[in-house]
């Protein structure tokens, strides 16, 4: 019985190491589009247009 828990454990860990692969990849693109998407805006509002106050 004990060999058949073993096995068991090891295939489990194993479905659930690509488990957390799969997740894991998708996030981290996630996180990085949006990290430079607040880059790009904050920098938008340092480099952007000047307002002159006799624009409409």
């Amino acid at each position: 019985m004990q060999p058949v828990l073993s096995e068991g454990y090891r295939g489990l860990s194993v479905m659930i190491d690509l488990a957390l692969d799969r997740v894991m990849v998708p996030l981290a693109v996630t996180v990085a589009l949006l990290g430079a998407c607040l880059i790009g805006v904050q920098l938008a509002e340092i480099f952007g247009p000047v307002q002159l106050p006799h624009q409409l």
